[in-house]
């Protein structure tokens, strides 16, 4: 073997064992990239972040600088002032069907304050419309839902798209295609009349049924809205989570590492299913070196609004069930498509798993356990650029025990100690700021698996740990021992030649 191979081996084995102690160690960083001049910029947090910083609250989240030094930095909504919700009816108006998408605003007046009068007055009967027009203008605040009631006797699966508009002129589209439901199957009376708006911002919104010939004649429409200082972001979704384990009469569902559930999605597998469950959160106990966590106060507002009754009980301290909600879930054929449950809004709490228990043998859910999806608001926090760019967000590899929230540097500051003059009442002036966590193919293999039902016969074993710290030990003792072999017959070989 020539000088040059030998070089060259030599670099491969010592680059592997390299690549192999940097899997070893997880990325515990990422780079932010500023948007604006500043001071105070604002960040939105990808909701992996969660998987990946050690304490479920983010307490260890931290901003560095160029210098590697910790910047100050508040939590944006912890003390905002508390969102207001209402409910108003706002007025309707039944388009022909032969309306051009333009043609919406040459039927109107718009008042001073801005709401329509209706200048042609010979407009279409409820039974004949084919579209209406649903004015928001006086509506404050973003929309969270809209409620829709139809005639009595209206029965049947009514699919629709929602458009929204500043002007009627220039329409945009609102989400996919929505269905207001009222069906009766197997004794079990069915009805969908509310729509998730998603803190939608706009003056009017136009309804349009996906078949003129299947649409349900409406006879009033309620918009419930909030009013907030800071809004939050949009919702984003996880992907599908199967069943870890089902029991007789219930199964669970392995959630994310401490995502805060707002919004729960349950996918039917088989078709023409209808059953009621009951959805309950699990948590698991908390160890005795675990930093105390802050109150959770619920600020989903549209869980506020569907289910008045709240718990009357803590959030368990220790393996517990909390009851979450009772609903009829259901994929149904029908002659104008699939009716499908709507997305059920939750509490925003932090949970293990989430528990889909049934009022008969869990089979009534189908011969194939349902998939489910969870949706969560994204968390933003304020820092100050102080000191040079650029500027990167850092967090812990695993929980320091003896350490205490909020006693290192860098801890997370008040907003009014952030930013001199806060007021809880005016939202907050920062430029944007954004970042992109790292993805590395361990990382993606680690993240995959975190989202993969695992079995309930593999519990977390410590030894697994130690054995593949081991392994990885004995591997680089073996490439030790190559290149020290390698290099003895190089002298040997050079020895000889001389």
């Amino acid at each position: 073997m020539s000088d040059r191979s030998i070089h060259v081996v030599f670099i491969a084995l010592m680059a592997a064992a390299a690549a192999g102690a940097a899997q070893a160690q997880p990325v515990t960083s990422a780079p932010i990239a500023l948007h604006g001049t500043g001071p105070y910029h604002r960040l939105t947090l990808p909701l992996a972040i969660y998987g990946r910083a050690a304490y479920g609250d983010l307490g260890d989240l931290r901003v560095h600088n160029a210098a590697g030094h910790a910047v100050p930095y508040a939590w944006l909504r912890n003390e905002a002032a508390a969102p207001r919700t209402a409910s108003q009816a706002v007025p309707i108006f039944a388009l022909p069907g032969n309306a051009a998408p333009g043609d919406t605003a040459l039927a109107f007046t718009v008042r001073p304050d801005g709401s329509l009068a209706l200048d042609n007055k010979a407009t279409p009967k409820p039974n004949d419309a084919t579209q209406w027009l649903i004015d928001v203008s006086q509506v404050k605040g973003s929309l969270l839902q809209a409620r829709f009631e139809v005639a009595p006797d209206a029965r049947g699966l009514f699919a629709f798209r929602l458009e929204a508009s500043e002007d009627m002129r220039q329409w945009r589209p609102v989400g996919g295609e929505e269905q207001l439901v009222r069906l009766a199957h197997g004794g079990q009376t069915i009805e969908r009349m509310a729509v998730e708006l998603g803190n939608l911002r706009t003056r009017f919104l136009r309804l349009r049924w996906s078949d003129p010939q299947q649409g349900a004649p409406l006879a009033k429409v309620e918009i419930d809205s909030v009013q907030e200082v800071e809004p939050a972001a949009p919702i984003e979704w996880s992907g599908a989570l199967k069943p870890e384990r089902c029991a007789e009469d219930y199964c669970d569902y392995s959630l994310p590492r401490g995502l805060p559930v707002q919004s729960l999605r349950i996918d039917l597998a088989d078709i023409n299913t209808l059953a009621q469950v009951g959805v309950s959160g699990l948590v698991d106990a908390a160890p005795a070196s675990a930093p105390p966590q802050q109150q959770f106060v619920p600020r989903n507002p549209l869980y506020a609004l569907r289910h008045q009754q709240r718990r009357t009980t803590p959030l368990p301290t220790g393996p517990g069930e909390a009851p979450l909600l009772d609903t009829v879930v259901y994929r149904l054929a029908q002659a104008g498509g699939e009716a499908r449950s709507p997305v059920l809004a939750l509490d925003g709490a932090v949970y293990s798993h989430l528990r889909l228990r049934t009022s008969g043998p869990v089979s009534v859910l189908g011969a194939t356990p349902p998939t489910i999806a969870v949706g969560a608001t994204p968390r933003t926090l304020v820092f100050l650029a102080q000191g040079g760019a650029p500027f990167s967000l850092a967090w812990s590899a695993a929980p320091d025990k003896g350490a205490v929230q909020g006693a290192v540097p860098g801890a997370p500051l008040a907003l009014s100690t952030l930013i001199p003059g806060y007021a809880a009442d005016k939202p907050v002036v920062a430029d944007d700021a954004s970042v992109t966590l790292p993805v590395a193919a361990v990382e993606a293999a680690v993240a995959a698996a975190a989202l993969a039902p695992v079995p309930e016969t593999a519990p977390n074993d410590p030894s697994r740990k130690w054995w593949l710290w081991g392994a990885l030990g004995v591997g680089l003792l073996l490439l030790a021992g190559m290149a020290w072999s390698l290099f003895a017959s190089l002298r040997k070989d050079r020895a000889a030649s001389d």
